[in-house]
């Protein structure tokens, strides 16, 4: 995962000093792009550069490569990118159409599923495991494609008893033979777990004697728990977890605008780099956030006209933002996506946007108990004043989206090798494979680990 011309640590070194001197791209929420006038941070031959640009010469700026003359630091940030990002190896879709004919799995969780069960069976081969422990089974696809596929026993774990319930009657209903060897069993993993994980294998699986621990989407901090839970539980002999959601691992702390965090850094050279660069000025959720987004072959991918909505979209969100801090009022989303209009795209689409506003976001007061929905003439008014302001920025704003995107994949690739490190720390064997198209999957590496392996 590093970019081949030095040592994990050196490249780890090298990150955190590109990340604290381009935190202006990132750190920050991006509905606070007017609040924190996030935009005036861009170097002036920047802005001049940037206006200039065809769609397609943004778009191979994003991947790196400068179709035409551009500024000397923006010249040395291309160049300081390249060096770093992680170069990105082929992954293997001979196993893509497994599942395809199984009923109710998206074509991006069968995607992952197939790309991934090979895998697991490759380093329980190499391993000798006898038993597979999928933490976080949901209803049990994974876990069901394990054993019909390769014949392995799988004891499925999920914190759910609806989804562990869904898993045991599907089984029942699709799966019967597997009833035995497939077993789900509720159970929240961490890093204390064992007890309980060895009771569960000595009942349903009395003389198997390793086992690969495995996880398909472990939200949040739990692949680093089930890290520290591979370390210490003695059956386990192989880990292989793809992580996701790393905004959501919990804060231990935040003061003053800096955050820290119980999993992140975890290895013992992360943690060193993080002082002497003080990353929780700027290693924050917002970070994090990044790292977990579309790759950028979303963004590549987009036509000029979708970029020029996507722009008009995160201006529209950031100007309500600012309304609602100069009203000090916060804004509470209240659908997970607002949806995309089809309305004629009238001085772009802001006053179809205002017109959902109030099915879509409310605000909420100083007391938090106390919110309202977006109706008011006052407020809306004043939308429509900063909308006037700021709407010729829509470009400018996707610009910025495309210098995100252009460094996403160096900010996972810290937080991953930072996992890395922590499990080589430890005197593991461990490394990240890439499995699945990025295209269909941006979440595509898993942290692959063995123990009692030659280093």
């Amino acid at each position: 995962m590093s970019a081949g011309r030095c040592t994990e640590d050196e490249y780890l070194e090298e990150a955190f000093e590109f990340l604290r001197k381009y935190q202006w791209m990132f750190n920050f929420k991006n509905t606070e792009i007017l609040t924190r006038n996030v935009l005036d941070n861009f170097p002036s031959e920047w802005k001049d550069y940037f206006t200039q640009l065809t769609t397609d010469e943004l778009h191979h700026l994003v991947t790196g490569a400068l179709k035409k003359p551009a500024p000397p630091d923006l010249q040395a940030f291309i160049s300081d990118l390249n060096a770093l990002n992680p170069h990105l190896q082929q992954q293997n879709r001979t196993q893509e159409r497994l599942l395809a004919q199984n009923a109710g799995i998206s074509r991006k969780k069968s995607h992952e599923i197939a790309l991934l069960a090979p895998v697991i069976d490759e380093i329980c081969r190499k391993t000798d495991c006898d038993l597979i422990v999928d933490v976080g089974c949901g209803i049990g696809h994974l876990s069901q494609l394990l054993h019909s596929k390769y014949g392995y026993a799988v004891l499925g774990l999920e914190a759910s008893r609806k989804l562990v319930e869904t898993a045991q009657s599907n089984q029942a209903k699709r799966h019967p033979q597997s009833i035995g060897e497939v077993v789900f069993e509720e159970l929240f993993v961490d890093a204390s777990s064992a007890p309980q994980l060895n009771h569960l294998i000595v009942r349903h699986f009395n003389g198997r004697t390793k086992a690969c621990l495995t996880g398909l989407h472990a939200c949040a901090d739990l692949s680093v728990e089930v890290q520290r839970l591979f370390m210490h539980l003695s059956i386990a002999e192989a880990l292989v977890m793809m992580p996701c959601c790393y905004h959501r691992m919990l804060l231990a702390k935040e003061d003053a605008g800096r955050q820290w965090f119980g999993n992140f850094p975890v290895s013992q050279k992360g943690k060193v780099l993080w002082q002497k660069h003080g990353g929780s000025g700027f290693l924050r959720q917002s970070f994090l956030r990044l790292a977990c987004q579309q790759t950028r072959e979303a963004f590549i991918r987009m036509s000029e006209e979708e970029h020029r909505k996507h722009g008009q979209r995160c201006l529209q969100r950031a100007v309500l933002q600012l309304a609602a801090e100069l009203e000090n009022c916060t804004v509470r989303r209240l659908k997970r996506k607002s949806g995309k209009s089809d309305a004629p795209d009238i001085d772009g689409g802001f006053q179809e946007y205002l017109n959902n506003l109030s099915g879509t976001h409310e605000l909420v007061l100083p007391n938090p108990e106390t919110r309202i929905r977006i109706t008011d003439a006052r407020f809306l008014s004043r939308m429509h004043e900063k909308w006037t302001a700021h709407k010729t920025d829509c470009r400018q704003v996707e610009v910025l989206m495309g210098l995100q995107g252009a460094i996403q994949a160096l900010c996972e690739n810290v937080i991953l090798l930072d996992r890395v490190a922590f499990l080589k720390e430890k005197g593991f064997h461990c490394y990240n494979r890439k499995i699945t198209n990025d295209a269909l999957s941006p979440r595509c590496w898993a942290l692959i680990s063995e123990k009692n392996t030659e280093k």
